[in-house]
């Protein structure tokens, strides 16, 4: 049936028409976006998903900048504690010279000698410095505080941050934990007849009883380090696993997106045509009256 007074085709090919522009607005978002999924309302669970997701990541970041940050500062104490050491063994070598000098012509180029390894020695400690933070004086830490190290995480959504408590040192202190002595060695004095006498030997002593402090604290802020460096490597990892996931999620694929962007510029073309043709239909009626 005909009816000048509704077009049941120009109708349906005006819906078909919305339909088309419709589709083809989304198509064009997408392209324009990069995005298959920007709000909820396109598809509330990927969206709700990838949204934890990239909070995740968000939160991973700031973890994996703390972990630079942190390995920065252990790797500047290792390499100090690493100078350290080669330094209090050349103060040994010099004791150990300073033996078979006739004590009699003094000592006093080997106590040059070891002055300036004092020196040395003294400013490594107060060098070993990163952003502000020295983990081998009081002036940073404090004596008694605690550093805590960020070395990685745990928890859903990662809702704890794992940490290592560096405590703080004192290595220009004096005695078995500390440098201090080693600082200034004068008055070397020459030993006995019989070998024994003399203050040679007993700073000898107190370079080993260093040593070996300064040998521990290495092995332990180089463990301290490699923990940092795995927590690192697999914080980057998985926050890349969480760049992938949020992307096959809510990324459109742009190679579908422009073949389908085609198709509906076709579809388009289409029903501007038939919703032409729908509305010539009622110009035909009036040919019926003529």
């Amino acid at each position: 049936m005909s009816s000048i007074l509704t077009n049941s085709s120009a109708i349906t090919a005006l819906q078909n028409l919305n339909n088309t522009q419709r589709s083809l607005s989304k198509t064009q978002n997408e392209i324009s976006t990069g995005l298959k999924v920007a709000t909820a309302a396109d598809n509330a669970t990927n969206w709700s998903v990838s949204t934890q997701m990239k909070s995740d990541n968000s939160v991973l970041g700031t973890i994996k900048d703390s972990l630079k940050q942190n390995a920065a500062l252990v790797k500047t104490t290792v390499a100090a504690l690493q100078q350290i050491t080669e330094t209090i063994t050349g103060i040994k070598e010099q004791l150990a010279q300073a033996q078979d000098v006739d004590g009699g012509y003094g000592y006093t180029e080997i106590e040059k000698s070891l002055a300036g390894l004092g020196a040395t020695l003294k400013g490594l400690v107060q060098g070993a410095t990163f952003n502000g933070v020295n983990l081998l004086t009081d002036g940073s830490a404090g004596a008694g505080e605690t550093l805590r190290v960020v070395t990685g995480y745990s928890g859903k959504s990662f809702s704890s941050i794992d940490t290592t408590n560096v405590s703080g040192l004192s290595l220009e202190a004096t005695g078995a934990t500390g440098l201090g002595d080693l600082f200034a060695i004068t008055g070397l004095t020459a030993p006995d007849a019989d070998g024994t006498g003399g203050n040679i030997s007993t700073n000898i002593d107190t370079a080993d009883t260093a040593l070996a402090y300064v040998r521990e604290l290495a092995a332990d802020f180089g463990a301290v380090q490699n923990q940092i460096d795995a927590q690192t490597k697999f914080v980057e990892v998985l926050s890349d696993s969480l760049t992938n996931g949020v992307s096959a999620m809510v990324d459109a694929d742009m190679n579908e997106a422009s073949t389908r962007l085609q198709a509906l510029q076709t579809q388009q073309q289409l029903g501007v045509q038939s919703l032409s043709i729908a509305n010539q239909n009622s110009q035909m009626i009036l040919k019926l009256f003529q």
